[in-house]
């Protein structure tokens, strides 16, 4: 963050290059291989901290050798933001800027300010390369940095550990909501496919006669898991076990042809991906097919009446319903759908395959796979706890008013959160501009006494670098 055109009395406006210089201290990992490694991926960005690290035995190029107390500066886009101080030695990658430690300098101050939007947003737009841009330490240098006495960067920095301390206090707080709402999502579910929600309703409701309308003679299989599965979930006495084959037909979306390209643009043709099922509809950027791709696959779609549940991938067994505005939709070859349903609720059928009745059974069939894939015919034999239809929708119902609770205090907690980010920056932005703290200057002047300004500073920085201080080993 570039400073006000007026600092503070005592404070200077130097280069960055002024202040430090990267370390050329440079070590070969083989032939010390239990000194600790750090990349980019090691640090957190939000935190400034070290989450993790290697060691240099697997590291087969000369790397840079840092020390405790020295600033870690990420010099690839997009972890221009990515800035630690180390409480150790160690080694780091070649896309890591190493800034010694000096007396002259506090590196909690310095790592702060390159945590800074602004600071980011200049190395961002400074950098150069295609495919991995990254900023060199030439253009880097050349950056503003508003530099107090140095008695003064240590209060600076103490308030602002202190007041980060409390903030990110705050944010564990919220990230332990975060767990409680999946938690409170996930029982909710278990209690909705097992009968527990609806159970007064049931009660209110025992005078008038619900069919399940399925056949009693479903054949389940007498497979160990179908008995497994039966045993441990006591359904109430008007529901059945079914599966899915038993209530619709499972059909499975459709690959491109090779050289096939999606665009951005609307085709009247959208083409949902896997990415795009989540949360139980339709999220995220929307491709389309041209017309001679889906005059290729054109079958292959799905309707809004229909369950989708996707097959492949991270988010495997994510399941739900398109919205109307994408019915007709051609559906990848990583989901499947579930149509022609008949004596059941599609939407009750989707949160059913979100809860853990099913999810288990997808792990099952998951890992019994010879790739990672749930196969159509495994989709088929999942059981399923069907209640009647008025039951059923019931059930959506109820369920549908608890996650609209949980996503309002999910808004609130994200709301939280902006509100924290934007105190630190607030924080940031006082703390560089002279104040958040009582300045040195002014200090001085009540208790009678000199003291050093920034000026004098930059002098001593400016001789230690002449003597051949660390910011200076080869």
């Amino acid at each position: 963050m570039q400073q006000k055109s007026e600092l503070p009395e005592g404070w200077k406006s130097v280069s960055l290059g002024e202040l430090v210089q990267p370390s050329k201290e440079k070590i070969e990992p083989s032939e010390n291989p239990n000194l600790k490694y750090v990349g980019l991926e090691h640090i957190e960005s939000h935190k400034c901290q070290i989450k993790g690290y290697g060691f240099s035995v697997d590291i087969k190029s000369t790397k840079t050798m840092f020390h405790r107390g020295d600033v870690l500066y990420g010099k690839l886009r997009p972890y221009l933001n990515k800035v630690c101080v180390p409480n150790f030695d160690g080694v780091c990658s070649t896309d890591i800027l190493v800034f010694n430690a000096t007396s002259n300098l506090n590196n909690y101050y310095l790592m702060r300010f390159l945590s800074t939007p602004n600071v980011v947003d200049y190395a961002s737009n400074n950098s150069s390369g295609v495919q991995l841009p990254r900023i060199n330490f030439q253009k880097l240098s050349s950056y503003t940095v508003p530099l107090p006495p140095l008695s003064e960067q240590h209060r600076i920095v103490s308030a602002i550990e202190a007041l980060f301390a409390r903030l990110d206090a705050t944010n564990e707080k919220l990230d332990r909501v975060q767990e409680i709402l999946k938690k409170f999502r996930e029982s909710v579910l278990a209690a909705a496919c097992e009968g527990r929600l609806t159970e007064v309703w049931r009660e209110e409701n025992q005078g008038i006669e619900f069919k399940v309308d399925i056949l009693d003679s479903i054949d389940l299989g007498s497979s160990v898991d179908s008995e497994v599965i039966i045993d441990e979930f006591n359904l109430p006495d008007t529901w059945k076990w079914t599966t899915v084959d038993s209530i619709g037909h499972v059909k499975g979306g459709k690959r491109l042809q090779k050289g096939s390209n999606l665009v951005n643009y609307d085709t009247s043709y959208p083409y949902l991906r896997a990415g795009n099922l989540k949360n139980g509809t339709v999220e995220g950027e929307i491709l389309y097919l041209q017309q001679n791709d889906y005059n290729q696959i054109s079958k292959y779609t799905i309707s809004s009446s229909d369950v989708y549940i996707t097959i492949v991938g991270a988010c495997i067994g994510d399941s739900g319903i398109v919205p109307e505005e994408y019915d007709g939709a051609n559906l990848t070859e990583n989901a499947a759908k579930v149509c022609d349903l008949h004596g059941v609720f599609n939407q009750y059928l989707a949160l059913v395959f979100r809860s853990k009745i099913i999810q288990d059974q997808i792990q099952n069939k998951i890992f019994s796979a010879s790739q990672g894939k749930l196969a159509l015919i495994r989709i088929r034999k999942l059981l399923i706890p069907l209640p009647t239809l008025p039951e059923q929708q019931e059930i959506v119902r109820r369920v549908d008013a608890l996650f609209a609770f949980a996503d309002s205090i999910e808004a609130k907690v994200t709301v939280a959160r902006e509100k924290t980010e934007k105190l630190k920056q607030s924080i940031l932005a006082k703390a560089f501009s002279g104040e958040l703290v009582e300045i040195e200057a002014e200090i001085a002047r009540r208790e009678g006494r000199d003291y050093e300004s920034a000026e004098v500073l930059i002098e001593r920085i400016k001789e230690e670098r002449g003597k051949g201080g660390r910011n200076d080993e080869t």
